[in-house]
């Protein structure tokens, strides 16, 4: 987590709740991979010796242990996570109010009416993002522990296919995860001042419409307007094109990744793998591994996408402290 983030929410009073909210959630990821790759297994090698009795008990155990976990989440989620959410989008905007009003008349000018407003509003929105909404900080923490966890257990089902499986993620990963996504946080930055300069331009469009027609400002108003509008456009496109590449990397990566396993695995039955229920097992893992791989580098696009928001509240409330 970035220190401007972690600063914040001691600021606030929730750092603490956080790491409870994330430790409670964490398990979540692994233990559904953990069903997920079991009941595979054991419904294929039941399917196979005709054991239609043993099938449908099998059935109904993992449905009710999916539903127990989801139980979980959903429960976690409800009591704790929302409200937390909820907690920092609320104190936030009244520490920025309050350093907003506890500056000089002098100190307020040094930020115009249109970037205030991006902070008070787009800024708080994007620095709640980066910690939980969907695919940023907290899904990705979990993501973590479930590449972690499964990592292991892949190494005891078989070492081999997983160091094929390591082989093949770190360079994409270093591919899409860092050298592709280096500047959208720049892309992003650029279209955040951008929004506030053309806030700044419509604002006198609502409060002094009339002056501007009465002195022909329409064109000039309009030209501006349209000027920032093109300029945030630009800016975010460039962003949403590194992020569609990084994406499209990362798939082909664990397309791949997923032949060559079957490939190799194919190989491997009856001797280093019992039968086809347990290579079935074995690219679950690796399944789960990826998507952990893939939770984690749209949480690394989407963070540097909403740290941006971060900088900017901290920008204030730092410089409110000094």
């Amino acid at each position: 987590m970035n220190h401007k983030v972690i600063r914040i929410l001691k600021e606030l009073g929730l750092w603490k709740t956080f790491v409870i909210v994330m430790i409670l959630r964490s398990p979540f990821d692994f233990l559904n991979s953990m069903l997920n790759a079991n009941m595979l297994e054991s419904f294929i090698r039941l399917t196979d010796q005709r054991d239609g009795d043993n099938l449908s008990r099998t059935f109904w155990i993992f449905l009710m242990f999916t539903l127990l976990l989801f139980a979980y989440n959903a429960s976690v989620w409800a009591t704790v996570a929302v409200k937390t959410d909820m907690m920092l989008h609320r104190r936030l905007r009244m520490k920025l109010l309050e350093s907003m009003l506890s500056r000089t008349q002098q100190e307020m000018e040094e930020y115009s009416e249109g970037d205030w407003i991006t902070r008070i509003n787009n800024d708080v929105d994007k620095v709640a993002d980066y910690l939980t909404a969907p695919i940023n900080f907290m899904h990705s923490m979990i993501a973590v522990v479930n590449l972690v966890f499964s990592s292991m257990i892949l190494i005891m089902l078989n070492p081999t296919l997983f160091g094929v499986s390591i082989f093949l993620m770190i360079p994409f990963f270093i591919l899409s995860g860092i050298v592709i996504v280096r500047n959208i946080p720049k892309f992003r930055k650029n279209a955040q001042e951008s929004f506030a300069r053309y806030t700044n331009w419509t604002a006198p469009i609502v409060e002094a419409g009339d002056a501007i027609t009465v002195f022909d400002g329409q064109d000039i108003v309009l030209d501006k307007v349209r000027e920032e509008s093109e300029r945030i456009m630009r800016e975010n496109v460039k962003a949403h094109r590194r992020t569609a590449l990084s994406s499209a990397v990362t798939a082909t990566s664990g397309m791949t990744g997923y032949i060559l396993l079957l490939l190799i695995g194919n190989s491997m039955i009856g001797t280093k793998i019992k039968d086809f229920a347990e290579l079935m097992k074995i690219t679950q893992y690796r399944g789960h591994m990826m998507m952990g791989v893939m939770c984690v580098n749209s949480g690394i696009n989407n963070m540097k996408t909403n740290l941006t928001g971060a900088v900017r509240v901290d920008e204030i409330l730092n410089d409110n402290i000094k």
